[in-house]
């Protein structure tokens, strides 16, 4: 499957490339036709086997785990885990639901567009994405980097959501962090290559 924010790319590049064609002038449109391809590649959206289980967490975005926190989150009583994923342009960009739960809020707040591997790129431009799923609460920060300057949501306040289901995507990928309590054990270390939908986070301890 290819998202279909790819249109906004696609289209006015084929469009351009049709216009060489019939100039003649066909190694300009061949790079065009090679962009079309790069973009095809970098919004691809796979189908995801999402584990049935209970009381597992699933990673929101395919990457690789820049760090692994124990901290508050503003405005929000108690501690959390924050497991921090960094997307390469070459990751795919749909991000997905860490569980099974409904929406509660989901707030833009703006930023800058410090490169996403940095640790300053936590107060760049995001989608904050709140969830609750029995009882536990569960926040995902999508976070634009340098080349990421769109964040596109699926969902709305209020919506139920299957686990490992899609929520957006950050166009040209970027950062994603997902805050969730200390009474689930940590399944992932740093530098470890995930995928959304598929690789698991956190466990619920026994």
């Amino acid at each position: 499957m290819i998202a279909k924010e790819s249109l906004y790319f696609v289209i006015p590049l084929f469009a351009v490339s049709l216009i060489f064609f019939l100039a003649s002038l066909s190694c300009l449109a061949c790079i065009f036709v090679l962009l079309i391809f790069l973009m095809l590649f970098f919004f691809r959206d796979p189908e995801r086997n999402t584990p049935g289980e209970d009381g597992i967490i699933v990673s929101p975005a395919d990457g690789k785990i820049m760090s692994i926190e124990k901290m508050g989150y503003p405005e929000k009583k108690g501690s959390f885990r924050r497991v921090s994923i960094f997307m390469s342009p070459l990751d795919v960009h749909v991000n997905r639901s860490p569980v099974d739960g409904k929406v509660i809020s989901l707030k833009r707040r703006g930023g800058g567009h410090i490169p996403a591997y940095k640790r300053e790129s936590v107060e760049n431009e995001k989608a904050i994405i709140e969830l609750e799923s029995k009882g536990e609460r569960f926040i995902v920060e999508m976070i634009a980097g340098i080349l990421a300057r769109r964040i596109k949501t699926y969902i709305s306040p209020g919506d139920s959501l299957k686990k490992g289901e899609r929520i957006g995507i950050i166009m040209f990928g970027s950062r994603v962090d997902l805050y969730f309590s200390p009474d689930f054990e940590i399944e992932v270390k740093e530098g470890d290559k995930i995928k959304a939908g598929e690789s698991i986070l956190g466990r619920r301890k026994i």
